[in-house]
């Protein structure tokens, strides 16, 4: 009898699982990367910033001017600023790539990626 139960439980319980997988949204929208601008600031002209970028693929360094508006928001070393405070050989990042730039991240300096654990060996088991 109690094998009974535990079936007649677990059948509910794959039915219930079933169905919740069936509720979740197909066409949820995806979080996707908007395409920005990484490089060095080459100078800062009134309301636009030069940007020396480097292609990941050729390696080439190009200068892009950046346009900006009252609605950009600044950030200096993780700290709100003004399009002031840039300066030359600053290191930045705008968002989006194209059009009026809506957020201007820079810093001082260069942020380092973040390296990946090396694994240690294993050690050799030990004879008996």
């Amino acid at each position: 009898m109690k094998v009974g139960k535990l079936l007649a439980l677990a059948a509910i319980l794959c039915m219930v699982g079933f169905a919740m997988a069936q509720d979740a949204p197909k066409d949820a929208p995806k979080k996707t990367r908007t395409p920005s601008i990484w490089g060095k600031i080459v100078k800062v002209e009134g309301t636009n910033i030069v940007v020396a970028s480097r292609n990941r693929d050729t390696k080439e360094t190009k200068e892009v001017t950046v346009a900006t508006d009252a609605n950009t928001k600044v950030t200096l070393d993780e700290k709100e600023a003004t399009l002031a405070d840039l300066k030359a050989d600053m290191f930045v990042r705008i968002t989006p790539a194209t059009g009026t730039a809506e957020k201007v991240i820079a810093s001082t300096k260069m942020r380092e990626r973040p390296k990946k654990p090396k694994e240690e060996p294993k050690p050799a088991p030990k004879p008996e």
